[in-house]
């Protein structure tokens, strides 16, 4: 799978923003202090959680993994946090219509966006 650098950049500020993470097998991660020390499968430091002893085994605690990983969420992810937020669906396909992002490939990009509209709508 491959991510964008504007949803790795945007991956980044969700988790500041405060963005829940519970690290978990499934979830695909962002390397930003080189912990792992091979090359990527993927891209970019672009790591998937496989087997969460493995990543444990590097960073020794789920604390230390979350600082040192950015959570990088699947189209399937995002429309979840974005249901947990309470972002209705309809309110979601209006936008992907809108922005015609299904036709552009940035479906996920702009989820990535809406989460962090209505994290920042929180904060405020």
């Amino acid at each position: 799978m491959k991510f964008s650098s504007e949803e790795v950049k945007l991956a980044q500020q969700l988790q500041q923003l405060g963005l829940p993470w519970e690290p978990k097998p499934g979830h695909f991660v962002w390397d930003t202090a080189t912990v792992l020390e091979h090359d990527s499968p993927f891209h970019d430091r672009v790591f998937f959680i496989l087997d969460l002893k493995h990543f444990l085994r590097r960073t020794s605690s789920i604390e230390n993994l979350k600082k040192l990983f950015y959570w990088l969420p699947t189209w399937h992810d995002a429309r979840e946090i974005l249901g947990a937020l309470e972002v209705d669906s309809s309110e979601i396909a209006e936008r992907l219509k809108q922005e015609d992002s299904v036709r552009h490939g940035t479906e996920r990009l702009l989820l990535y966006q809406m989460i962090e509209e209505a994290l920042m709508a929180r904060v405020k």
